[in-house]
Order: structure tokens, then C-alpha cells, then sequence
């Protein structure tokens, strides 16, 4: 799948390279009226690029934490307008290394996820098996438990820590309360910032704290790393859910807009440095929302804190 996911980015991407979006929205519609408008997804023009399929070179020794890439940041890349900036992945791990506190990526981290696709959609079998199976690799990759895992997708970080436990084996469920999981706002809060010297602040930012991460308690926290980032920040009064939702804002691209008009018409006339989120698929409803380019606050640290 995440193969797949890759090669149909590629594939439209070219596509509208050449022809816009219209050829490949025209497709994407003729084949969601033959298959289903709740399983085909439509194309929408805030579609990343793909991600490489190649994630960076890291080391087990010496690593402070393992690091687990979200499934959707190992097949969505880049937005078209920064194309040649580093992916999350490489800004992980180079701000990992920065800090002193070095991450370790599995190398048969491929095709492992939280579940929250089989999850989401009632899909218990296909969940049963990919939370067991992900625990399982996780208690390998930590040793027991003593490393901490840290995740770059807050909804993911939700699944790990909360919506596998109802579907794992007693074993597992042993093995799961012995993990310490931890999200990438508190991994960047608690571990990179007190280790890494911000040389320029930019003027401001807007954040959207997404649901999985107020669930988790990571609004504040969040708030706090963008802080430490830009001189003023705004926490719009409507950051609310952006309807995306996962995949139905690509299914149903009109929750998206009707979730963000109250945000949109909060931040009318407004321009910031930064629009800082922690989830790819928010990031998207969020850009699409507002129009403009949100992206993970990874990038922003890591820019801030690069020297030279």
C-alpha cells in the first residue's frame, strides 16, 4: 500500500504537471461514481508530492529513542512549493542529531502503521492484526521498553497509545503498558529545544492543534514549542476540527470546507511567517482551508536552530 500510494502521487503528479488538475480530477470523479464516492478518494489540488521511498540512514547505537514514521509521512512528500526542502523524516533525524539525543528508524519499518486506518473505518479484523503486529515490533525495537518511541504524526501517536489496547492479545497488552510512547510536540518541548540554541525567531505564526493532540493534552505543549519559535503566535478562537478527518477530506472534500470557513474568516486579511500543525493529512485540510501552506513545526525548528 504504501508503495501504491507512492507510485499514484508520482503518477498524477506528472499529470498535472502537464495537463493542471483537471485530468486527474476527471478521472478520480468518473471512478468514485463507479466504485464508491466512501472509498474512492478524489483529487484535490493540496495533494502532496510522494515521499522517497528511501528514509535516512540512522544508527540503533548510541540512539536515544526510536523513531517511528507515520505511514502517511512515508507516502506523502513535500507540498509542490517547497519541493526541494528536506522531508520530515530528514529534519527528524538531522535535529535528533543536533540535539545530542540521536533517533534509530527500524529497518523493516515499512508496511507497519497504528491502525487507525483499519480502525477508523471498523475494519476489526485488519485493525486486530496490525495492532498486535505493531506492539509486537515496537516491544523488538525498544527492547523491552527501554527506549521510548517517538512518533511525527499526533493521530498516530493517539493510535499507539490509546486505540490499539482494545484490540491486543494479553500478552501485548503487557507489553504495551510497559512503552513509553511520545509524540513529537513533547519529544521537541522536553528533549530537542533545551538542547539546541534558536538563532533567529521568526516574526509569527499561526498554529492548528489537531484533534488527536487535544485528545492527548499536546494543545498547550504545542503552543509552548511555537513560542520558543516566533515572537507572537496566534491560536485561532475556531481551531477546531479541520474535517479531514484521515481520508474524508478526500472523500468528502466539502467537510473540510465547511469545517474551516468559521477559522478562515477568523484569519481573513491575515498573513503569518509560519502555519504550524502536527498531523500531514490536517496539515492538508488545514492549507486547503485557509490557503496556505501548513506544515509541520519540525521545520520551522529545524531552520531556526540550523547554523549557518
Amino acid at each position: 500500500m504504501e508503495r501504491g500510494g507512492r507510485l499514484a502521487l508520482r503518477t498524477a503528479g506528472g499529470i498535472t504537471s502537464v495537463t493542471g488538475d483537471e485530468l486527474v480530477t476527471g478521472v478520480t470523479e468518473v471512478a468514485r461514481a463507479v466504485v464508491s464516492r466512501d472509498l474512492m478518494p478524489s483529487w484535490i489540488p493540496q495533494i502532496p508530492r510522494a515521499a522517497s521511498s528511501k528514509l535516512p540512514p540512522t544508527q540503533r547505537d548510541g540512539a536515544a529513542a526510536v523513531y517511528f514514521p507515520a505511514c502517511i509521512n512515508r507516502i506523502f512528500g513535500n507540498d509542490d512549493d517547497r519541493p526541494a526542502k528536506p522531508s520530515l523524516p530528514q529534519v527528524m533525524v538531522a535535529l535528533s542529531r543536533r540535539a545530542g539525543s540521536p533517533v534509530w528508524i527500524p529497518d523493516d519499518i515499512a508496511g507497519m502503521c497504528c491502525g487507525t486506518v483499519w480502525h477508523s473505518k471498523g475494519y476489526a479484523k485488519g485493525n486486530t492484526y496490525m495492532a498486535n503486529k505493531v506492539i509486537e515490533a515496537v516491544w523488538e525495537w525498544t527492547d523491552g521498553g527501554t527506549l521510548p518511541i517517538v512518533v511525527d504524526a499526533t493521530s498516530c501517536t493517539l493510535g499507539l497509545t490509546h486505540e490499539v489496547e482494545p484490540y491486543l492479545t494479553p500478552e501485548n497488552i503487557k507489553r504495551h503498558a510497559q512503552l513509553r510512547i511520545i509524540d513529537s510536540i513533547l519529544w521537541a518541548r522536553d528533549t530537542l529545544l533545551p538542547a539546541l540554541t534558536v538563532r533567529q525567531k521568526v516574526s509569527s505564526a499561526v498554529i492548528h492543534s489537531t484533534c488527536a493532540g487535544r485528545h492527548l493534552g499536546l494543545a498547550e505543549p504545542l503552543a509552548q514549542v511555537a513560542a520558543a519559535l516566533a515572537d507572537d503566535v496566534t491560536v485561532p478562537i475556531y481551531g477546531t476540527c479541520c474535517g479531514f478527518a484521515g481520508d474524508r477530506g478526500m472523500l468528502h472534500p466539502e467537510l473540510t470546507d465547511a469545517a474551516g470557513e468559521e477559522q478562515a474568516a477568523e484569519l481573513a486579511g491575515r498573513e503569518f511567517d509560519a502555519y504550524l500543525c502536527s498531523n500531514r493529512t490536517c496539515e492538508l485540510g488545514m492549507t486547503r482551508a485557509i490557503g496556505h501552506d501548513y506544515a509541520s513545526f519540525m521545520f520551522l525548528l529545524e531552520s531556526v536552530t540550523r547554523s549557518g
